[in-house]
């Protein structure tokens, strides 16, 4: 069985290694761990800060010149200028996640039989359809 490191190809090992080792530098001269916050990349000399906290990147906008200079002479790279940006992560669906319980069919009926006896035609249509609806299983989203 061939060994794990030969599966993987060498610039990809490399471009693994340079992000982690920007990511422990940027957390050390901003002082703040960074794990899972922030996301550098650098292409053509230019770096790109990824991150989905609006404070960090603020902290970063704000100290970037300074930042540039330090990467640049810590990790022997040339840096001609850095982007920040923040990222949204996903928000939730918009479905809404219902979890009601059937009626009993006895229940569904003693609601339509209210519905009924009541005057107003717009609330005896909303009885009934509420009856039936909440009588159908409802399968949780």
């Amino acid at each position: 069985m061939e060994r794990i490191n030969r599966l993987i190809q060498p610039e990809f090992a490399e471009r693994l290694k340079q992000f982690d080792e920007l990511t422990t530098e940027i957390a050390d001269f901003l002082s703040l761990p960074l794990e899972n916050r922030l996301w550098p990349i650098l292409k053509n000399h230019r770096l790109t800060l990824l991150t989905d906290d609006p404070h960090l990147a603020t902290q970063a906008r704000f100290q970037q010149h300074t930042l540039c200079k330090h990467l640049s002479k810590r990790l022997n790279l040339k840096i001609s200028g850095l982007n920040i940006k923040v990222i949204g992560l996903p928000f939730a669906s918009n479905v809404q996640k219902y979890n009601r319980k059937k009626l009993s069919d006895n229940t569904a009926q003693i609601v339509h039989n209210i519905a009924l006896g009541i005057n107003d035609q717009e609330l005896q249509a909303a009885l009934h359809r509420l009856a039936d609806a909440a009588s159908h299983t409802q399968q949780p989203v």
